[in-house]
């Protein structure tokens, strides 16, 4: 008798443990949605006011079970939480509830409603009998570069792109087809390492990020090479095409203090009262260090290495800092 795969986080919660939907495929869902989506607006007197109900109605659901998986699976992206709960309350007002009466919770509502889509109309959005209500990803979390595009960054390429094809091919502009659908690719392929990497028991996901990134490099007329140099190869050419992503990319935890901005507030001069008593008097924005350690330059002219300047009753900040040289 085969074992059964270990639960994923999101199998915690009673709606999509009975479907237990590969991201693969609540990506692929996700994608039609908003592109059955797009057609509404490009085209609105093609459907009857019914279809056109229902096919927004899906897209609220899948696009919010999506989410909803990568919330479930610990993401550090604040705008994936938020993306949950104003899908899941969009999704109660589409079906006509008055929201400020309604005790319904939308993300419950969300959930149960993703699983009666799927012929599933007796779940409940209660946790899953037998599994832990709780999940903290943090013990199992695979590490990632200290640059990643954000989870909602890629989930925006990834359905535009995807749409974008879509009509490309419909008009016969393949040279366009085929750069929408390499970005797609990209997208894809990246925003499925990242779910990979927040539950590494998802083996299906990490082996699709891989495969994304063969297609990819496919078609940019690279050799083949192994999976995980295949996976590297997406984030290094999303980052070649969006460098400023990189410069401005820091995680929301992130253990130099920035909260995700790459940028924290330090203080540059203080009062000294003396005594050995320093007040802070003005601080500047400067670049996140991500908690790299810095050290001043011992032979700065300025401060000699102490890292302080004087002057007028003021202590400043010398700026020589740089990474220290720390042991292998």
């Amino acid at each position: 008798m085969n074992a059964s795969p270990p639960p994923l986080p999101e199998h915690t919660v009673a709606a999509y443990a009975q479907e237990q939907a590969s991201v693969q495929r609540m990506i692929l869902e996700a994608c039609w949605a908003h592109a059955q989506r797009d057609t509404i607006f490009e085209h609105p007197g093609t459907f009857r006011d019914d279809q056109a109900h229902r096919i927004r109605r899906a897209y609220l659901i899948h696009l919010g079970a999506l989410y909803d998986v990568f919330a479930l699976r610990g993401s550090h992206d604040s705008e994936v939480h938020e993306a949950v709960r104003e899908l899941g309350t969009n999704l109660l007002a589409h079906d006509g509830f008055h929201l400020p009466t309604t005790r319904r919770s939308g993300v419950d509502y969300l959930r149960t409603n993703y699983a009666a889509l799927h012929g599933r109309a007796d779940v409940l959005p209660q946790q899953a009998a037998g599994l832990t209500p709780v999940y903290n990803p943090a013990s199992e979390r695979a590490d990632l570069p200290p640059y990643y595009p954000t989870e909602t960054r890629l989930v925006g390429t990834m359905l535009s792109t995807y749409t974008v094809a879509r009509e490309c091919r419909r008009r016969g502009d393949f040279l366009q087809t085929a750069a929408q659908v390499r970005a797609h690719h990209i997208a894809r392929g990246l925003l499925l390492g990242r779910v990979a990497a927040l539950a590494p028991a998802d083996r299906a996901a990490e082996q699709a990020a891989a495969r994304a990134g063969h297609l990819v490099r496919e078609s940019d007329g690279r050799p083949r090479t192994s999976d995980e140099k295949a996976r590297q190869y997406l984030l290094e050419t999303y980052f070649d095409e969006h460098p400023d992503e990189c410069e401005e990319s820091h995680e929301p935890d992130c253990p130099g203090g920035c909260g995700g901005t790459a940028v924290v507030m330090a203080t540059l001069t203080w009062d000294d009262q003396g005594d050995g008593i320093f007040v802070p008097v003005w601080a500047e924005p400067v670049d996140c260090t991500a908690g790299v350690p810095q050290t001043h330059d011992p032979d700065c002219s300025d401060c000699h290495g102490h890292g302080f300047t004087y002057s007028r009753g003021e202590r400043h900040l010398c700026g020589c800092l740089a990474p220290a040289d720390l042991p292998a």
